[in-house]
């Protein structure tokens, strides 16, 4: 009898440990309407990732820095990962990739008075394009450069700039993901200002975003394996889709 109380007080102060949650601090970016700090419940990629870490039973936190220095912090292991990136080979050296938690499109937006339109990348030549700060478009981009086609390419830290750059006519276009230009051009140009600029509706690039865990951190492989679980059944149970149609609603009634 002794035994048995003996075990029964073990696993008392075992299962407190067994069920405690793991914190796992993400850094992020600024990216509205998608992810914000000044959002509600911080933008639907948040809600995404809080309702998986749950299921996942991992207490995520959020930090919000220049994207560049999200992924930098992330990368020497002072934070647990970063949200929302697209799957390159050289971040895959660094990072453990989730499963995707959004596809994003990006589109070119040009000044409406100025004729634009491409079908392939040898129609970009002798253009100069506006790219975000360490996003996969450099990329993208430099490769073309490469290739031989003279397209001419300019990095921001902000979304905003960007567009600033266009209006000033520094740039000839500007890329980037179209719902979050058409937001900065919503709530952060003039009506003047909006109405000068247009979009072309042929994506550049339709490209799944994820959540990168750090290889410096140890639990990296053990959090990147419990949040796709959790993903996996939010998208089952119907929270996942029930996300992005609030989304979507908000953005037609706006």
């Amino acid at each position: 009898m002794r035994l048995m109380v003996q075990w029964g007080c073990a696993l008392l102060l075992i299962l407190p440990m067994l069920t405690h949650a793991q914190s796992l601090r993400l850094a992020s970016g600024e990216y509205p309407p998608f992810i914000s700090q000044h959002l509600p419940n911080q933008g639907p990629l948040t809600e995404i990732i809080v309702l998986a870490t749950e299921e996942a039973n991992l207490d995520v936190s959020f930090g919000y820095f220049p994207w560049h220095e999200s992924m930098a912090l992330a990368q020497q292991g002072q934070w647990d990962g970063t949200v929302g990136w697209a799957f390159t080979e050289e971040r895959a050296l660094d990072f453990i990739y989730s499963d995707a938690i959004y596809t994003e499109s990006a589109v070119f937006f040009y000044l409406r008075d100025k004729a634009f339109d491409w079908s392939k990348p040898e129609d970009l030549a002798g253009l100069a394009v506006g790219v975000g700060l360490g996003y996969i478009d450099v990329k993208t981009l430099s490769q073309l450069q490469k290739s031989g086609i003279d397209v001419k390419l300019q990095e921001f830290a902000k979304e905003e700039d960007k567009l600033h750059a266009l209006l000033n006519n520094q740039i000839d276009l500007a890329l980037g993901n179209k719902d979050v230009l058409q937001h900065i051009i919503q709530t952060a140009l003039s009506a003047e200002q909006a109405r000068q600029l247009t979009h072309h509706p042929r994506p550049f690039r339709v490209t799944p975003l994820h959540v990168l865990f750090s290889r410096q951190i140890e639990q990296g492989y053990d959090h990147s394996r419990a949040f796709n679980k959790g993903l996996r059944r939010i998208k089952m149970d119907g929270r996942y889709q029930a996300v992005w149609n609030q989304f979507r609603r908000q953005k037609m009634s706006e």
